[in-house]
């Protein structure tokens, strides 16, 4: 026996067996830490083309312009006269590469009169001196002003917006010209209904004599040979000086009137039966 007591409340655990089970437990936890992380440095070296593929990138915003037509009220520009007018109708076209979709309507609100106001300018200037019933004049000549004086698109901007505008014009005629101008009309579109008519059935009866053959003309008879017991008279010479024309015979009754001579006295009245017959005039 030992001479020291043995300790109250001490277990004895045998250390080997404790010692095995923790150090194959810890061998396999380091195998298999080594080859999880093994298999994810391969995985990771696979995944990074794919992943670089999928990352995002803000790449710069590419510009979106924005069309829009706007039809507003026919301008009245007085014509020749200042009695009759013209409307000139528009089409503006609005387009813009700087303003928000979202703002692209108020900005075209803001622009619009200021463009009316600069074509209605234009239109007054050339309506001056053309009659009210050409609107092809007025027309010509406003589209002669835009090109030379104040070509499009005409350019509007308000702080980094911008904006073009594109004027299209038409003329029409004052309905007071229209009915003065509408008998004129008719008659004239009547009358080229009877030309073309005309021209038309000239073409078909040009057409239908081609397309019949020729009927061929039946012989002519020979003409008949002279006779030779009858006695032939030579053609009379043109170049032969004509005789005189004969008068008339002297002394002839024609020559022997003459219409100056009294005429005779009108006959005496027969008188009644009972009646004596009165004396003969004195001589």
């Amino acid at each position: 026996m030992s001479g020291e007591p043995e300790r109250s409340g001490a277990r004895s655990t045998p250390d080997a067996p404790v010692d095995g089970w923790r150090g194959r437990w810890t061998a396999r936890a380091r195998t298999l830490g080594d080859a999880a992380r093994s298999r994810t440095r391969r995985f990771w070296a696979g995944a990074q083309p794919t992943l670089r593929q999928l990352w995002w990138t803000e790449e710069p915003a590419t510009p979106v312009t924005t069309v829009d037509r706007r039809f507003p009220e026919p301008l009245v520009v007085p014509a020749q006269g200042q009695v009759y007018v013209f409307l000139v109708r528009t089409t503006f076209t609005w387009s813009s590469d700087t303003a928000r979709p979202e703002l692209f309507g108020w900005y075209v609100d803001y622009f619009q009169p200021q463009a009316t106001q600069r074509l209605h300018r234009l239109a007054l200037r050339c309506a001056v001196e053309v009659p009210p019933h050409r609107p092809r004049e007025l027309l010509t000549a406003l589209a002669a002003a835009l090109a030379a004086d104040d070509p499009p698109p005409w350019t509007y901007a308000r702080g980094e917006v911008t904006f073009a505008c594109e004027p299209d014009v038409t003329v029409q005629l004052d309905e007071r010209v229209r009915r003065l101008l509408q008998p004129y009309w008719e008659q004239r579109i009547a009358l080229e209904c009877e030309r073309d008519l005309a021209r038309r059935r000239a073409e078909y009866a040009h057409e239908r004599d081609r397309a019949t053959p020729p009927r061929p003309h039946p012989p002519r008879p020979d003409p008949p040979r002279p006779d030779p017991a009858i006695p032939v008279r030579p053609p009379r010479d043109s170049t032969r000086p004509a005789s005189p024309r004969r008068g008339p015979r002297p002394n002839a009754p024609a020559e022997s009137f003459t219409p100056l001579e009294p005429l005779l006295p009108p006959p005496t009245p027969r008188p009644a039966p009972d009646q004596n017959p009165p004396p003969p005039p004195a001589r």
